[in-house]
């Protein structure tokens, strides 16, 4: 297991720096044309820290491996509310006006049981992929009729680095797709050295794996105080996962996945979605104790994770 191990630690460095270079090189495009924060987060931050999952659900489905596909969705997804956004908010309380982003939260919300109702259904099939990837076409089309202010100086707070636009985004892209690979192969390999299944893993390590973009890029926001991105790049993130990610793996091979397997971790994705939804409608934000209570959630999606996939009771 050993190789499995070093493949998917070179795997996540690749995915981690790979990522970064994109998002920065994105958001560095973006300023240019004077594209306001939470507008960068939901759409260019969003599509560059979801490469990782697109990458990887896209191997792992040629390699017939579609537990790890639905389980990096559906993992990351929990990961990206209960831990990214937890942690941030714990070291930055998080404030943000919910008009501005109900539509946003309410079309989640929605893509959220749509997945899980197909997969009650049966197979995850081409034509619900198409259905997702038109699903993105309207929402790219709302953001883009939507009217956000700009606020050039604290937009600008977050660019920073001294590498060429284009050679962030091709570095960026080039270490996205090596390290998918050795990342795949390694998650792969682990698996079966411990005996648990693919979706299990797909869940946990995987999961964990594609979201530390989404972590790096939530923290480095906080940390300039750009609340308004941290919530795009979480809602954005979450929104293509499903129906970019998962859209376009199913168009290109279709998803075998037994309900009863994603159950359990699909109750937990929807009740941290509408628990975000309440925070933010009637908190107005994340305070560091709610903070608490997501991480606490995720620690005991991961905890449920694996009693699951040894076979354990609970």
């Amino acid at each position: 297991m050993g190789i499995n191990i070093i493949q998917f630690a070179v795997g996540t460095v690749l995915l981690y720096y790979g990522a970064d270079f994109l998002v920065m090189g994105s958001k560095a495009v973006a300023s240019k044309f004077k594209i306001p924060p939470i507008v960068v987060g939901i759409t260019l931050v969003a599509f560059g820290t979801s490469l990782p999952e697109l990458i990887v659900s896209i191997i792992a489905i040629l390699k017939g491996e579609p537990g790890i596909v639905v389980g990096n969705i559906v993992g990351s997804n929990i990961a990206n509310i209960g831990l990214v956004l937890g942690l941030t908010a714990v070291m930055t309380p998080i404030i943000f006006s919910y008009k501005k982003i109900s539509f946003d939260l309410y079309f989640l919300i929605f893509i959220t049981f749509l997945p899980l109702l197909f997969i009650y259904l049966g197979d995850l099939v081409f034509w619900q992929g198409l259905l997702f990837l038109l699903l993105l076409g309207g929402y790219c089309w709302y953001l883009i009729v939507k009217d956000y202010d700009f606020d050039e100086d604290s937009h600008s707070k977050i660019l920073h680095g001294s590498f060429p636009i284009v050679f962030r985004i091709i570095s960026g892209i080039v270490g996205l797709g090596i390290g998918a690979h050795f990342f795949v192969l390694g998650a792969k390999g682990i698996a079966i050295a411990l005996g648990v299944s693919s979706l299990v893993i797909g869940m946990s390590i995987v999961a964990l794996g594609t979201s530390l973009p989404e972590l790096a890029a939530s923290i480095t926001a906080a940390k300039h105080g750009e609340t308004g991105f941290v919530i795009g790049n979480i809602l954005g993130s979450n929104i293509m996962n499903i129906v970019a990610v998962l859209g376009i793996t199913m168009v290109i091979h279709p998803i075998s996945v037994e309900f009863s397997d994603v159950f359990i971790q699909g109750l937990f994705l929807i009740i941290l979605t509408l628990g975000l939804f309440l925070l933010l409608k009637y908190k107005g934000g994340i305070s560091r104790v709610s903070a608490g209570v997501l991480i606490l959630f995720y620690i005991l999606f991961l905890y449920f994770n694996f009693q699951q996939g040894f076979g354990f009771e609970l």
